[in-house]
């Protein structure tokens, strides 16, 4: 079993605190919400454990046996914005994989695409420009895009702002499988606070006090 291990995380903005000292440990099989208000740092706290912003304090991937695993296992998906790429969205979800690409795309990559759009139940979109497809489409295909590389952690910021997504994530389909992608094992999800969640955690203690 993988644990995802946050000591004393930190980040500062021009002398501002907006994550201060958090601490918490993440089991496989979990899925685990941040959820706050508009302008608490969830978004921040995400991109921190990511690596994708300056922070101090230690993050650490690792198995029973104490085997590290690289940033390579753990993949972003960021909150869904404009979308204005004429990019299909089978091209869009192989930019996944740009750690590995090289100037000719392999057998092995195209197929490691069209069984992630098979898993996610989104073959039909596969030709489809990225730029025409509505908003829970779009932000199926940017999960598609981190799945596609198989991570053990999955980042997800706000992944159900789009109100479709909601809509095509409970609704029945018979040819949609919906199933997690093989192989990951940790889920950590920033969401805005809203009437339904009140109840969840008491958004407005400290981060750290939130997430223990």
């Amino acid at each position: 079993m993988l644990t995802l291990s946050i000591q004393n995380l930190s980040v500062h903005f021009s002398g501002n605190h907006v994550i201060n000292d958090v601490s918490a440990t993440l089991h496989g099989g979990e899925m685990v919400a941040v959820v706050g208000r508009n302008g608490v740092g969830k978004t921040t706290l995400i991109k921190a454990i990511a690596r994708l912003i300056k922070r101090s304090g230690d993050v650490a991937l690792y198995d029973d046996k104490g085997n590290l695993f690289s940033d390579r296992d753990i993949a972003y998906v960021p909150q869904l914005e404009s979308v204005t790429s004429r990019l299909t969205a089978f091209e869009m979800i192989l930019l996944g994989l740009v750690k590995d690409l090289r100037w000719k795309v392999t057998d092995e990559q195209i197929e490691k695409v069209a069984d992630t759009l098979a898993e996610l139940g989104l073959d039909s979109l596969s030709r489809k420009p990225v730029c025409s497809l509505s908003g829970g489409q779009k932000q199926l295909v940017f999960m598609a895009q981190a799945f596609v590389s198989r991570p053990k952690v999955l980042l997800l910021d706000e992944p159900t702002s789009a109100l479709d997504l909601r809509h095509q994530l409970t609704r029945p389909h018979p040819q949609r499988r919906r199933e997690t992608p093989k192989r990951l094992e940790i889920g950590l999800f920033a969401s805005v606070l809203d009437h339904r969640q009140v109840g969840a955690c008491d958004a407005s203690q400290p981060t750290q006090h939130v997430l223990r």
